[in-house]
């Protein structure tokens, strides 16, 4: 029960495993990620705390009608008390302190979201990812879920897919007329895309609401969590959205997806509950097409990669830092035809 060193076949970094609402004082959520169980609970001070699922004692699942006392949990099973740290504090009928330890994991709550960190051998973080000022901000409407998707792929084709530029106007084509990309950069673990695109008028530009041309900048904060700020200028106004892309693998085999997302509030209020509705409506619809690839397709190491796909090859560079074992034996050699931004 006391696993130290976790399964390194998944990348290391931070990933979403609760919305922040979902998990009131007191609550338990029992979780299953990384093909582990996991309990996560808040306590009674607001602070969320990340164990391994199952009590070192005899077995039970913390998550399944546990309960939470002040800082501790509470096993249904025999009442042991474990704090957040994983240590027994109490055991109901002896004085004696067990010299056992549940397993604990790194907990933030950042922008709206719970996260924790996934290490391959155990270490601790040693970055963050930062709040945004537009969470807590009068000028934004507040980040709400797109939808949750249970997807059969890995992060691998997942970042492919949401770092590909040119499948945006060929199977996005209802949205997308299309999409180049004007700068990568990379500072450590984090990696900022930033692309021109000019959308579809029959979709997010229809009834003129969202002009045709607009730019979107999206920050990596390692490979499962990214920040995506659309912009649009429709006269003096500046148009904007916010979109936070989420994806924690449950197993080798499926992804949990979200995708939350928030609207400046640029114009009267009654445009701004359209353009809110018709960007969550539009988000929704336009994964909703990459879930058929991403649970079919396979991954390629040298894919012949061309100018218009996107930074592919500089991405996979990039995320080959997330992995404790495999780090710098990702395939970087894919021939790459007249892509600059690839080299």
């Amino acid at each position: 029960m006391n696993s130290n060193v976790l399964d390194s076949t998944f990348l290391n970094s931070w990933f979403r495993v609760a919305i922040s609402q979902e998990l009131p004082a007191k609550k338990v959520i029992p979780l299953r990620y990384f093909g582990k169980d996991f309990v996560l609970f808040r306590a009674e001070n607001g602070t969320p705390y990340l164990l391994d699922a199952h009590c070192p004692h005899m077995g039970a699942h913390l998550g399944y009608t546990g309960t939470v006392k002040d800082e501790t949990i509470r096993c249904p099973y025999h009442g042991w008390l474990w704090s957040g740290r994983g240590h027994c504090v109490n055991v109901p009928y002896t004085n004696k302190q067990p010299k056992i330890q549940i397993k604990s994991y790194p907990v933030r709550e950042v922008n709206g979201l719970i996260l924790m960190y996934y290490h391959g051998q155990g270490k601790s973080p040693d970055w963050e990812i930062p709040e945004l000022p537009e969470y807590n901000s009068s000028q934004w409407t507040p980040l709400r879920l797109v939808r949750r998707w249970k997807a059969r792929t890995n992060l691998k084709n997942y970042l492919d897919n949401s770092i590909d530029v040119a499948h945006l106007s060929q199977l996005h084509s209802q949205t997308f007329r299309a999409a180049k990309t004007e700068s990568i950069k990379v500072d450590g673990p984090v990696l900022t895309h930033t692309m021109s695109q000019k959308y579809n008028l029959s979709s997010l530009a229809g009834g003129k609401i969202i002009p045709e041309d607009g730019s979107v900048t999206t920050t990596y904060y390692g490979p499962g969590y990214d920040v995506s700020f659309y912009w649009w200028a429709k006269g003096i106004i500046e148009l904007g959205l916010l979109q936070i892309f989420t994806g924690t693998p449950i197993d080798k085999d499926y992804l949990d997806i979200q995708i939350f997302f928030s609207v400046k509030k640029s114009l009267p209020p009654p445009l701004n509950l359209i353009l809110a509705a018709i960007a969550k409506r539009d988000t929704a619809m336009t994964f909703e097409q990459d879930i058929p690839i991403l649970e079919n397709k396979i991954y390629l190491t040298h894919p012949p990669l061309y100018e218009g796909d996107g930074p592919i090859l500089q991405t996979r560079r990039w995320a080959s830092q997330f992995y404790e074992v495999q780090a710098g034996t990702e395939a970087v050699s894919a021939p790459v035809i007249g892509d600059n931004n690839n080299r």
